[in-house]
């Protein structure tokens, strides 16, 4: 799999997770941001800084970013996010009965193929960290920079009217 294909691929695999996220009032974007090479291991916020050049956003990286101490805790925090954080409807209006059982189930399942298909692209996340990211959904925004052997790439779950 070509790694730079993998913010096309992530947008395809994200759109039954955020159609199960959605609700009348409130959208749901998941999706990667560039990716950029990674293999001169430079500091992270030159990493995330490079992420956001190679797009339009014209974002500036707040320093310093700390790592998390385990690489697998963007894939906690995205499963965290859907099924019981600000992105999963239930909690927003504190109704759990606003999904089922087994589409929470689905929210989980459908976070653990995504997080994989990231890594299938880009090989094994060895650094993540959350960072600023531009100010793309009014409601609420998480970016978590992900940092392979070879690749780095920015997270970006929103959520927007």
């Amino acid at each position: 799999m070509n790694p730079l294909d993998a913010p096309q691929a992530v947008e395809a695999a994200a759109e039954p997770l955020e159609e199960l996220l959605d609700d009348c009032n409130h959208v749901t974007t998941i999706g990667l941001f560039h990716v950029v090479p990674a293999a001169d291991r430079p500091p992270l916020p030159a990493l995330a800084q490079a992420v956001y050049d190679a797009g339009p956003f014209g974002h500036q990286v707040g320093t310093p970013i700390t790592p998390f101490d385990s690489p697998s805790t963007w894939r906690d925090l995205l499963r965290q996010q859907v099924t019981t954080g600000i992105l999963q409807p239930s909690r927003r209006y504190a109704d759990p009965t606003l999904r089922t059982p087994a589409e929470l189930r689905r929210t989980a399942e459908l976070a653990d193929a995504l997080a994989d298909l990231v890594e299938s692209h880009l090989g094994p996340v060895r650094t993540c960290a959350e960072i600023s990211g531009p100010y793309l959904h009014p409601l609420w925004s998480q970016h978590l920079l992900l940092v392979t052997d070879h690749w780095a790439t920015v997270l970006g779950l929103g959520l927007d009217h």
